[in-house]
């Protein structure tokens, strides 16, 4: 494992994105066995009749809400920017001066961690959690072997997995259950960045990726 420096923590945001992912994923269960999707105020889910099936789930109440649970990997990505940028901002920063990049997971507990890697690269194994990104010291955006890395943490049940440097931030946003079409896909994408010699080329795989449940964003190719 190359990992030097390293950082556990939590705070207010990292805590938030946990009790949303608790949803999340109970939402997510929850839709499959009631064969509809359920509400959800953000506190609870939703769900018109409490069966038996889902007597342990102590976030499921009968009624109703004004939410699609599936709102729910929108308000993860939108606090995990907010965490970037509070956060990570200046270890972006670092790798911009030295090249060294740095790792961060939010995992279900509600804590983060950070790890240092090296010039370039960060290889380490990948714990399960709720999202992810890592610093590079030039362009935002994924390479062929991040790409295969954000599939691994994707099968992991990850909701979001970013890159960033020191000017913008780019990630791939989960908004359904990660299915073989959306892994297809993304190899597909892995492929098309592997073979890019230009910007352009590099633009162009970006912007043809469609996938059903998963989305790329990235303020370089808007």
């Amino acid at each position: 494992m190359s990992v030097k420096k390293q950082v556990i923590s939590k705070n207010e945001i990292s805590l938030k994105l946990s009790k949303l992912y608790d949803l999340l994923t109970t939402a997510e269960d929850v839709h499959e066995i009631v064969g509809y999707p359920p509400t959800t105020d953000f506190n609870f889910i939703y769900v018109k009749k409490k069966t038996e099936e889902l007597e342990d789930y102590e976030l499921v109440k009968e009624g109703n809400s004004s939410h699609d649970y599936r709102e729910l990997y929108d308000k993860i990505k939108e606090l995990y920017m907010e965490f970037l940028v509070k956060v990570m901002a200046p270890y972006a920063e670092e790798t911009m001066k030295t090249e060294v990049e740095y790792i961060n997971f939010i995992l279900e507990s509600g804590e983060y961690v950070i790890f240092e890697g090296d010039i370039d690269k960060v290889t380490m194994p990948m714990p399960s959690g709720i999202a992810s990104v890592h610093t590079h010291p030039g362009i935002c955006v994924f390479s062929a072997a991040d790409i295969d890395t954000a599939d691994s943490l994707f099968v992991k049940g990850y909701v979001v997995i970013a890159v960033m440097n020191n000017e913008c931030i780019s990630y791939f946003l989960r908004k359904g259950p990660y299915t073989p079409e959306d892994q297809q896909e993304l190899k597909k994408l892995q492929k098309k960045v592997r073979k890019a010699k230009t910007f352009e080329e590099l633009k162009e795989s970006y912007t043809s990726f469609n996938s059903e449940n998963v989305v790329f964003r990235s303020p370089l190719f808007s």
